[in-house]
């Protein structure tokens, strides 16, 4: 389009002058140092535009070299850009289709020209994590702070995200730390947290953690009780694992009223407390959840626990038959409780009847134990021998 108007003005111009040549009949005279100069006008003012033309272009190409060099940058700067998109786009390509020596090849080719190589080196970290090179993984990461020190908080947290993927939790709560001190409102760190604190049952920690988290809107109100019954049963289980009955209840006295409600943490706190010698309290506790709803595990406990007053806690799991008939988890607990209250007989039906229903192992180690204290060894050895084969999983 340029070149098209350029040739019409120069049309143009060859007419006009042309036209004016034809009519004109004046002329001009010229004196420089002595010399006389006399041409026609006509022939003048061609002279005069070639001259213009000439001094125009000299002067645009003398602009143009000496800008040379900075197009010439650019040209390379531009050149550069290329090659670092098309790298990168390479990169991604092969890390997505999980060719992790590949994608850290083009991510470090693409470091160099790119104008983000912070960006390129933190990929390439996640390859070589990939590739279990913990060295050059770590080595990217200082080359991606020494590219951009503004980033250094998504440096951290893929340097978390990748030492908590190596299991390296320590070194991952280090960097966490850190980057918390830096930035405590850092919704990925506090996440990020969590998950490290829950990885090193810190459980304490954990529930510290998750009020600040459960405002941050990450997980849903399931996932945060999720998280909050696991920190529970943690602490309830590590009180156990000491021995410390009156730790393991200040726990239990300390977890919230809507919490001690699940059935989960009732398993751990009962099976943490049938350590001890005194589980009056626990049958109360069994007794009122299972009114709620029915759980055969907590059927189980009941069976186990010993309450403050034997024939009552009798009376109450056989009024449970009344809505649960032959269920061989509730026959074992009704034979345990009758095998305490020294009702042999009777302790002997329901173990029986609950075997003949389903045969679990718990049932015939209970049955063989019945034998025994009747004096019949044959009978028990043989209740043993079918516990041991199901438990097992090993037939004869």
């Amino acid at each position: 389009m340029r070149l098209l108007f350029l040739s019409l003005l120069a049309l143009f111009l060859a007419v006009a002058i042309g036209s004016v040549a034809g009519s004109d009949t004046g002329y001009v005279i010229m004196t420089i140092s002595g010399w006389t100069i006399k041409t026609s006008a006509t022939f003048f003012v061609i002279i005069l535009f070639l001259s213009f033309v000439a001094v125009y272009f000299s002067v645009r190409s003398l602009v143009r070299f000496w800008q040379m060099p900075k197009q010439i940058k650019i040209w390379h700067h531009h050149r550069n850009q290329r090659r670092a998109e098309k790298y990168l786009t390479e990169g991604l390509i092969y890390m997505t289709e999980g060719n992790w020596k590949k994608a850290e090849h083009d991510f470090c080719k693409a470091a160099p020209y790119s104008r983000s190589p912070h960006v390129n080196y933190l990929y390439a970290a996640r390859a070589a994590q990939e590739l279990r090179a913990v060295d050059r993984r770590d080595e990217y990461l200082r080359l991606a702070y020494h590219h951009n020190p503004d980033a250094s908080i998504a440096v951290g947290i893929t340097q978390a995200e990748l030492q908590l993927s190596q299991q390296q939790t320590e070194q991952a709560l280090a960097t966490l730390k850190h980057l918390q001190y830096k930035q405590p409102e850092q919704l990925q760190v506090k996440q990020l947290l969590l998950d490290t604190y829950t990885g090193l049952n810190d459980w304490q920690s954990v529930l510290k953690l998750i009020p600040f988290v459960e405002k941050s809107n990450l997980y849903s109100r399931e996932q945060i009780q999720a998280k909050q019954l696991d920190a529970y049963a943690g602490l309830l289980k590590e009180a156990g694992k000491l021995d410390d009955e009156e730790k393991l209840n200040t726990i239990w006295v300390s977890i919230p009223r809507k919490l001690k409600q699940h059935f989960y943490l009732i398993e751990v706190y009962i099976n943490e407390r049938l350590k001890f010698d005194d589980t009056a309290d626990c049958e109360l506790l069994l007794r009122g959840a299972l009114k709620r709803q029915w759980d055969n595990m907590l059927v189980r406990l009941y069976g186990l626990v010993v309450g403050s007053e034997a024939n009552k806690q009798l009376a109450v799991a056989e009024t449970w038959l009344q809505n649960h008939p032959r269920e061989p988890v509730l026959l074992l607990s009704l034979g345990r409780i009758c095998m305490r209250n020294k009702l042999w007989g009777k302790a002997k039906d329901y173990l029986q009847e609950g075997i003949e229903v389903q045969a679990i192992p718990e049932a015939y180690y209970e049955l063989a134990q019945l034998h025994e204290y009747e004096g019949s060894s044959e009978e028990a050895a043989e209740c043993y021998e079918k516990g041991l084969a199901l438990a097992t999983g090993v037939k004869d």
